[in-house]
């Protein structure tokens, strides 16, 4: 009888499934510490991360100045184009970021101080607006929503938004920190990204390329490039459309004497980012404040005028500013925000709109693909 060999790749098999199952058990038992040790890891790559994204949004000023400057005569501008572009860029794109943070910013954390200075005398306000409108025989309590809102402890909910507990402040302190060192580190890796960007397109290719065949490389290519352009055209245009809504916010709330102006117009600014709802939250704040510090004949003046601008965004200024530039209809657009939202918060609403354009582009091109192909089997079977 033959004897048979120690089979080498059985045993072996069986080590790694067990090796396996015993990482899967591990990583579950210690679910917290895994993903602790995940974003501590991520952490690190914080600045490069910043980098990539800021010469994400910085190459296309770069491109479009090499193309321009290679049609110049003199010799060592179109040699030395690609260096000339990228350095121009990045130089304007800084100072653009010294003059937010040397003017505008200072203004803001100004107002910012203020009203947060006056936010106890405000939330006591609302206290008082709650328990007016909660007594007996008004519309609230009749609705039977008096108990919800007596059960409504203002200063309980903003201990808990803006510090829980001394070790929170000290974490956040930490954190901001952390971030503006990331942001600096950032800043700089965006120069050298810009420099070697062609380098890094190579290297990212050849890494592609050992897994990938050519022609998937490329068809992957192209839908990057695809995908990229509309980010680019939402966030541009996006930016500009909210930069012009917030100079104008800024106007209006300072002929109203609205109180921090400068805060509130900075508010509508960020929130007018996130079609639809933003316009909306954006305004809360404005309202609010000029009620609780003016009345209620000031405020019915603010929201008109915040309805105007709204109405002035949504008719003629974001149609003008972007046109059709991702191409989805509203339906999908308030089905992007809700659910992109619930998942990752204002992050999720900023990037619900491009991020639901980019998945129909592939969608539609997942399914035209897979007609071509149908088409084409029904066709060879016709012939056959």
């Amino acid at each position: 009888m033959e004897k048979k060999g120690f089979n080498w790749k059985r045993w072996l098999g069986a080590f790694l499934f067990g090796v396996a199952l015993i990482t899967v058990y591990k990583t579950f038992d210690n679910l917290a510490e895994v993903f602790r040790t995940i974003g501590d890891v991520v952490s690190l790559f914080t600045p490069f991360f910043i980098g990539f994204v800021l010469a994400f949004f910085l190459y296309p000023a770069t491109l479009w100045l090499e193309k321009k400057l290679a049609g110049r005569k003199m010799k060592c501008i179109v040699k030395n184009r690609k260096t000339i572009s990228v350095l121009t860029v990045y130089f304007v794109f800084i100072a653009i970021l010294v003059l937010a943070i040397s003017v505008i910013l200072p203004k803001i954390s100004v107002s910012l101080a203020e009203f947060l200075t006056q936010l106890p005398d405000y939330l006591h306000e609302i206290e008082k607006f709650i328990a007016a409108n909660t007594e007996k025989g008004t519309l609230l309590e009749k609705l039977h929503l008096a108990e919800t809102l007596r059960s409504i402890n203002m200063q309980e909910i903003m201990q808990k938004i803006f510090m829980q507990d001394l070790w929170s402040y000290v974490k956040g302190v930490k954190g901001v920190t952390d971030a503006l060192m990331g942001w600096l580190m950032g800043i700089v890796i965006c120069a050298y990204a810009l420099l070697e960007k062609n380098s890094l397109f190579r290297i990212v290719r050849v890494v592609f390329g050992l897994f990938m065949k050519s022609e998937t490389l490329d068809r992957v290519g192209g839908y990057i490039q695809k995908i990229s352009s509309i980010f680019y055209k939402f966030f541009f245009g996006k930016m500009v459309d909210s930069l012009i809504i917030g100079i104008l916010a800024l106007v209006g709330f300072t002929l109203l004497n609205v109180p921090y102006a400068v805060l509130m117009a900075a508010v509508v600014m960020i929130f007018n980012m996130i079609p639809y709802f933003g316009p909306i939250i954006g305004a809360v704040p404005a309202v609010l404040v000029t009620f609780f510090g003016g009345g209620i004949y000031p405020a019915i003046w603010t929201t008109l005028f915040i309805f105007v601008l709204q109405q002035f965004d949504g008719i003629w200024l974001g149609p003008k500013i972007l046109g059709d530039s991702v191409g989805v209809s509203p339906f999908w657009v308030i089905f992007a925000i809700l659910i992109f939202g619930g998942l990752f918060g204002i992050w999720g609403m900023i990037f619900a709109v491009p991020a639901i354009a980019a998945i129909r582009m592939l969608a539609m091109d997942y399914f035209d693909d897979k007609n071509m192909n149908l088409s084409a089997e029904s066709e060879k079977k016709a012939e056959n």
